[in-house]
């Protein structure tokens, strides 16, 4: 392997390189880029690194052959290569990018622009969880939001209604963290609540943007999806009320990584096989 694609993130820096005419993987804790780079110069003394993302230009410091290309424009070109792989239908959607913070896109065949943005994301997931429970480790937090019970901590419609019949549907959400009183939460069960908060915020989002463009596909993608079937469940529970396509893309936090790649595969006139 001589080249890498690179997205170095605000808290995982994803790497991309192609052997035997396969994509391989790897992460890495963006706090950590020495190792990274003591890893890249064990397997691969004389490479080339192709970098995107926040820290893209601190690591071109730190080796003497790389190119920087801007974070949306790698995250373009590697998402156009992965849904051509996984989905070739589909061709108009809303991208919803879960990384540190939530970055969503409108993308159609000639057409492909941020529109918005918003801080809920995995930096919020780590950070606020870190509070809630005790531990910094995302695998921790994902596992006890996998055996928690938001129901317990949040308000919930039918809480409200006690029986009634309901205006909207009743398992929606009435207040998020309505039900804690101090002492008495579990840690499962807050930090349940905190994935849903961020998937119901994300979702609400993602679902306007998607109205105001005419399509219902949402597609996610990012690195706070990895291993993450809480998040990916909580994003889907609405498809029915909403009326979206919730679609997740394999490999698709590595998106930013094989855009990166190919670009500089490109720029030197190398010619590249779809993945």
């Amino acid at each position: 392997m001589r080249y890498f694609g690179i997205d170095a993130g605000g808290t995982l820096t994803k790497l991309v390189y192609e052997e035997h005419g396969r994509y391989h993987y790897k992460v890495f804790d963006s706090k950590e880029l020495p190792q990274v780079m003591n890893w890249i110069g064990l397997t691969s003394p004389d490479s080339t690194l192709f970098l995107t993302g926040g820290k893209a230009e601190k690591m071109k410091t730190l080796h003497p052959v790389s190119t920087v290309f801007p974070e949306f424009d790698s995250i373009e070109e590697g998402m156009r290569i992965l849904v051509h792989t996984q989905n070739g239908k589909l061709d108009r959607y809303i991208l919803v990018n879960i990384g540190t913070g939530t970055s969503f896109f409108k993308v159609a065949p000639n057409d492909f622009s941020r529109v918005t943005g918003s801080g809920m994301g995995g930096g919020m997931f780590m950070g606020l969880g870190a509070l809630l429970s005790g531990t910094d480790d995302f695998h921790e937090l994902v596992e006890l939001a996998e055996n928690g019970n938001r129901e317990a901590v949040d308000l919930m419609v039918k809480d409200i209604y006690e029986g009634d019949e309901t205006p909207v549907p009743d398992y929606l959400t009435a207040a998020n963290f309505a039900k804690v009183r101090l002492g008495e939460a579990s840690r499962k069960d807050v930090i349940r609540s905190l994935t849903n908060l961020i998937a119901e915020t994300v979702i609400l989002l993602a679902h306007q943007l998607a109205a105001s463009h005419q399509c219902q596909k949402l597609v996610f993608i990012g690195s706070t999806l990895l291993a993450n079937s809480p998040l990916k469940e909580d994003l889907k529970q609405f498809e029915k009320f909403l009326g979206y396509q919730c679609i997740f893309i394999e490999n698709g936090s590595f998106s930013g990584s094989i855009g990166a790649l190919r670009l500089g595969l490109k720029s030197l006139g190398i010619s590249q096989n779809s993945h």
